[in-house]
């Protein structure tokens, strides 16, 4: 478990990841050899938040100096409706994860990292199976669908799955059945609540399909593992986690992140 501060007491520092848990994060890690690597004297901390508590808090530690925090489930609404601006993924998505405290705008790096991370698995059919249907799975789903993806979603509570198909042009589907996808994303959090799998039957996942689980831990997840025993490709969240990261301090410092440091600081 990573060191990380209540926000109440939280420490001096430059930039931060909020989450409720916050511990599993690797981000402290990744931006502190990032800063390391262009010589920044810079700091970036982990620091809990609940959701009920979340606009105080942002209050705060803008208060304490911090410039800016990137923002984990369950927080990325709270995010977004504490901003007074953000970008259109972040409106579209009803969610942002990134936030500069200074002038309270937000952008959502979600899906413009998620796509960063989809060409070293040079998909041929473009369908994807999605599972879930909260924050980071709306900027997914966006992404993949703006980008000519047959896209199919599933969420325990499926009115959520609806709502959010009919919006991105998708399929909300009343079980998670695998079809032909070539691409089967887990943006559920299921991984972090330590409840197990998902209700996918993974004997009828095709072989050249590829797993991505947005969520990432010491061991690859109970999705990942399923994945894996299927023989299919797997992707866990610290690659995209690389690529929100490089884009959010892109966007915090206005200069080009050391991608390949920060990567190298979390495998």
């Amino acid at each position: 478990m990573a060191e990380f501060w209540e926000w109440r007491e939280a420490p001096k520092a430059d930039f931060a990841v909020v989450g409720d848990p916050v511990s599993h994060s690797l981000s402290p890690r990744m931006h502190t050899a990032a800063y390391d690597a262009l010589g920044l004297a810079l700091r970036y901390v982990a620091v809990r938040v609940p959701p009920v508590e979340f606009s105080d808090a942002m209050d705060h530690l803008g208060g304490k100096g911090y410039r800016g925090v990137n923002v984990t489930v369950p927080l990325k609404r709270e995010a977004l409706e504490w901003a007074q601006s953000a970008d259109d993924i972040s409106i579209r998505a009803q969610a942002a994860n990134t936030l500069n405290l200074s002038d309270r705008t937000a952008i959502n790096t979600d899906a413009p990292g998620f796509l960063d991370t989809l060409s070293e698995l040079k998909l041929t059919r473009k369908s994807a199976l999605i599972l879930g249907a909260g924050g980071s799975a709306r900027a997914i789903v966006l992404a993949l669908a703006g980008s000519g993806f047959d896209v199919r979603i599933w969420n325990r509570t499926h009115q959520r799955a609806v709502e959010l198909a009919k919006e991105a042009g998708a399929v909300a589907l009343e079980h998670p059945a695998p079809g032909d996808a070539d691409l089967v994303v887990n943006c559920t959090s299921v991984s972090l609540a330590g409840g197990g799998d998902l209700p996918l039957e993974w004997d009828q996942v095709l072989r050249d399909a590829a797993a991505v689980d947005l969520m990432y831990a010491a061991q690859p997840t109970a999705f990942l593992q399923s994945a894996q025993r299927r023989g299919l490709r797997t992707v866990d969240g610290r690659t995209l986690l690389v690529a929100q990261g490089a884009l959010s301090f892109e966007w915090w410092l206005g200069m080009s992140a050391p991608r390949e440091a920060m990567a190298a600081a979390i495998e």
